[in-house]
């Protein structure tokens, strides 16, 4: 490449920041003006200059692009889609996906655990009364009392 072409802050290539900024450059061309506005900063003041040169056309396009002329446009290039209810699909959920089933089952469980006397073997009581909680031995406590026994019983 020459060093004309490397160098578009040269007065004979603004037409080319112009196009830049107006968004008329192709792709590998704007590409390549990025790369120069990062690395040089002469090409930066060029750029700078440009701007300031096209300043009044870019207040009329950007009066120009109106917010809801622009949705309007959007929404008239859109395919007009009108949902039948033939079309829409409903999944059906099977008697054991729903949630009532799932309060059944469990209501169903905790009963029986309650009528068959689970929760009260829980709580430790001598006779009718309780154990306090000093005197309780704790559920790990027990677990190790039967396996020291149990192991006592191993050893020969």
């Amino acid at each position: 490449m020459t060093d004309q072409q490397d160098r578009p802050w040269m007065e004979e290539q603004t037409n080319d920041w112009h196009a830049y900024i107006t968004g008329t450059c192709s792709i590998e061309e704007s590409t390549r003006l990025e790369k120069l506005l990062l690395e040089d900063e002469q090409a930066l003041m060029l750029y700078l200059v440009a701007l300031e040169q096209l300043e009044s056309t870019l207040e009329e396009h950007s009066a120009w692009m109106d917010t809801e002329r622009f949705t309007d446009q959007v929404m008239a290039v859109l395919p007009n889609i009108e949902a039948e209810p033939s079309q829409i699909m409903f999944k059906k959920r099977r008697w054991f996906e729903k949630p009532v089933f799932h309060y059944v089952i469990a209501a169903s469980l905790t009963l029986i655990l309650l009528s068959s006397g689970a929760f009260d073997k829980m709580m430790p009581q001598t006779g009718n009364k309780p154990v306090p909680s000093k005197e309780r031995v704790s559920y790990s406590e027990e677990v190790m009392q039967a396996t020291t026994t149990w192991l006592d019983k191993l050893k020969p």
